[in-house]
């Protein structure tokens, strides 16, 4: 394979219309989760911009002796049109979901402001999904902080009740 220069735009800051249902009356259900990508004009218009831009960084000199043709989305693809149809056709989720379990003390809050679930005693979540939007750039160093945070929270909470930490095998 010959060397190649790789670039794609990222959608972070997405107007998702999204919609997660459930089944109330079956706890074990799968949920219906329609993430809506694209379904917003401005999202795909951002998109589309940054094939063109990607493009043009592509295109300058200081690049010329590392970029061959173009194979994405390929060089007869011109028009916004094209571009647009494109992206629909290819573009993907990058896995970085946040925001699915809401931090507050409103009815719509899964956990307070130390991690712990409301309504469920010991249980504490620790992960990406009590950001409330997603991050600029990836989400692992927010959740090590999140995490790290989460650990002297329940440090706290042992020392301050004189809880003794065991291990799994009991000493």
């Amino acid at each position: 394979m010959d060397d190649a220069l790789a670039r794609a735009p990222v959608g972070v800051d997405f107007v998702l219309s999204r919609r997660i249902c459930r089944d109330l009356d079956d706890p074990f259900a799968d949920p219906a989760i329609d993430p809506n990508y694209l379904d917003e004009r401005a999202d795909l218009d951002a998109l589309v911009e940054g094939v063109r831009r990607a493009r043009d960084i592509a295109r300058q000199d200081a690049l010329s002796g590392y970029v061959g043709r173009e194979r994405w989305p390929g060089e007869d693809v011109e028009t916004d049109e094209e571009i647009a149809r494109h992206v629909r056709g290819t573009c993907h989720t990058v896995y970085h979901h946040v925001g699915t379990c809401k931090m507050g003390d409103d009815e719509a809050a899964v956990v307070d402001d130390e991690l712990r679930v409301h309504g469920v005693d010991g249980l504490r979540v620790v992960d990406a999904s009590v950001m409330p939007a997603i991050v600029g750039g990836n989400t692992n160093a927010p959740t090590i902080a999140l995490a790290e945070r989460a650990a002297d929270l329940i440090r706290d909470d042992r020392t301050a009740t004189g809880e003794r930490r065991t291990s799994a095998a009991g000493d």
